[in-house]
């Protein structure tokens, strides 16, 4: 069954860190549940991109109140894709909210989840992300 709901719209303040170099953007999601099980399928309904830097900040405005997970990666190459190798593992720098990490694949949903919740004027959060390639901190 659905969480709830509660009224408002919020604002989301994203930070990265572990940012290795300055070219290329980072790219980052912001995902309900449903959206995130469309992940490569369908693109999540807000979407943002920064120039790429140690302690970069983007900002998602007037996000309802609910549950959501942020997925994002380091477009080194400026390619606008995240690319992976023969085996499916990324190339580029990755992270995700809570700095979820998963094991033989993308970590889950309830794994990187925070909830928005409460009313008036566009309450703010602030989510830190940890960028790093798959298998090293």
């Amino acid at each position: 069954s659905p969480e709830p709901v509660e009224p408002g719209t919020h604002q989301i303040e994203v930070v990265f860190s572990n940012v290795q170099s300055e070219t290329g953007m980072i790219w980052a999601s912001l995902c309900t549940k449903d959206q995130h099980a469309k992940l490569g399928q369908e693109p999540c309904e807000k979407n943002a991109r920064v120039d790429a830097k140690d302690g970069a900040t983007m900002t998602f405005a007037d996000v309802p109140s609910g549950i959501y997970v942020i997925s994002a990666y380091h477009d080194d190459n400026a390619n606008e894709a995240l690319d992976f190798d023969t085996r499916g593992i990324p190339f580029e720098p990755t992270g995700n909210s809570g700095n979820a990490k998963g094991f033989f694949g993308p970590p889950s949903f309830d794994q990187m989840k925070f909830r928005l919740s409460g009313s008036g004027e566009t309450p703010a959060k602030r989510i830190s992300i940890k960028l790093g390639r798959v298998g090293m901190p």
